[in-house]
């Protein structure tokens, strides 16, 4: 996110949900997804490690495209597509 708004941080600029965009694109890009349900996926990972501070879209399309792919996201699509409400808790734990 940007530091141009320091009074409430969680409000993106347009430069913010333009390199977010970008970044869901590239992904797109290196791996098309099958369904709409893995284009959500991958905008649902950029966003949430753009809050994180993972700004550059290129990096954030190589995080979103490993994370979509791995066997945790597959998952957890599938009992979200089953009605069963999953939280994936993707912080460090350190």
């Amino acid at each position: 996110m940007s530091d141009d708004w320091t009074f409430f941080p969680h409000v993106m600029t347009m430069h913010d949900l333009q390199a977010m965009r970008e970044a869901v694109r590239l992904a797109e890009t290196i791996r098309p997804p099958a369904d709409p349900a893995e284009t959500e996926l991958l905008a649902w990972i950029v966003f949430r490690y753009y809050r994180r501070g993972l700004t550059d879209p290129e990096r954030l399309a190589s995080v979103a495209v490993f994370l979509s792919s791995s066997r945790v996201m597959k998952r957890q699509r599938a009992h979200t597509e089953a009605g069963v409400v999953v939280h994936l808790d993707l912080r460090s734990h350190t």
